[in-house]
């Protein structure tokens, strides 16, 4: 099974009417053409960081390599594009073969599963004077506080602001000591951690990132 993603940029003076003849004329193509499995598509959230920069993106299953070029070839597929030249800026398209979907959901494994990283990053000393540095890396500065305070080690104030990120602003990247470093209660950690100037929406055409 193949998965096929496309991403779409619209023009920044694309007509919204051009964009809603497109966004009704591609909810036609699973109707149109058997080679598509579990098709779906959206609009960009915008609320989110991840999304980078793009405006919306569809989705579907496909068989086969046989049944992908049967699909691209297709005229349902075909009929698509003078849509496009109105409101298209950018586009990008990625494909994968499916080789595992994650099992059902299992309340007692996600249970037993949350116990066992609880105590990979927090781990306790059995000294009750001494602390590790907890696995405080991919959270954030106030999560980061909390997990410090919890073993009895501080934040340093002194932050080193990391430029840019394509996973998200906010999230700590390195730590200072290293984590798992035995420390005495008290002490401080420092922490570099992402900005988030690279990593929200498109700034307006003409405004600096920073």
């Amino acid at each position: 099974m193949i998965r096929h993603v496309v991403m779409i940029k619209f023009k920044a003076d694309a007509p919204q009417d051009k964009i809603d003849i497109f966004l009704e004329e591609v909810k036609k193509l699973p109707h149109l053409n058997k080679e598509i499995r579990d098709y779906s598509h959206g609009l960009c959230v915008r609320t989110r960081y991840h999304s980078g920069d793009f405006d919306f993106a569809n989705c579907c299953d496909i068989d086969s390599y046989e049944a992908m070029d049967r699909y691209m070839s297709h005229w349902a597929h075909l009929r698509m594009t003078p849509f496009l030249p109105d409101i298209l800026e950018n586009m990008i398209s990625f494909d994968w073969e499916i080789d595992y979907c994650g099992p059902a959901f299992d309340p007692a494994a996600a249970q037993e599963e949350a116990r066992k990283e609880q105590a990979r990053v927090l781990p306790v000393h059995t000294d009750s004077a001494r602390a590790y540095v907890p696995e405080i890396r991919g959270q954030t500065r106030s999560r980061a506080e909390a997990m410090l305070a919890s073993v009895g080690l501080m934040l340093d104030p002194d932050v080193e602001e990391i430029m840019g990120s394509v996973w998200a602003p906010d999230r700590i990247m390195f730590t200072n000591p290293e984590v798992g470093t035995e420390l005495e209660k008290g002490q401080a950690v420092k922490i570099g951690i992402t900005g988030n100037w690279l990593t929200g929406p498109a700034l307006p055409h003409g405004q600096a990132a920073w």
